[in-house]
């Protein structure tokens, strides 16, 4: 697991609501981003059920959370 991936996750597991709202609201995120953010930072939810839902591949999700992750990176200064 990257650096960038343990910071991100290091901030969504410890982050309060008003601190996650803050970050989303600098965040620009498609329809479907917004979604899996919502699905795997907040609900928790596994990428495959993440996939099944939106019906799409696993990979889809995975790619979408790359860019999510990349974008928190910059919005909260991490790179």
């Amino acid at each position: 697991m990257s650096q960038l991936v343990r910071k991100v996750n290091k901030f969504t597991k410890t982050a309060v609501k008003s601190e996650i709202d803050k970050v989303k609201d600098d965040l620009l995120l498609t329809d479907r981003q917004d979604k899996i953010f919502h699905m795997y930072y907040i609900r928790r939810l596994d990428i495959n059920f993440i996939a099944d839902e939106l019906g799409v591949c696993s990979l889809v999700v995975s790619n979408e959370l790359k860019t999510i992750r990349e974008k928190l990176a910059k919005v909260l200064d991490l790179m």
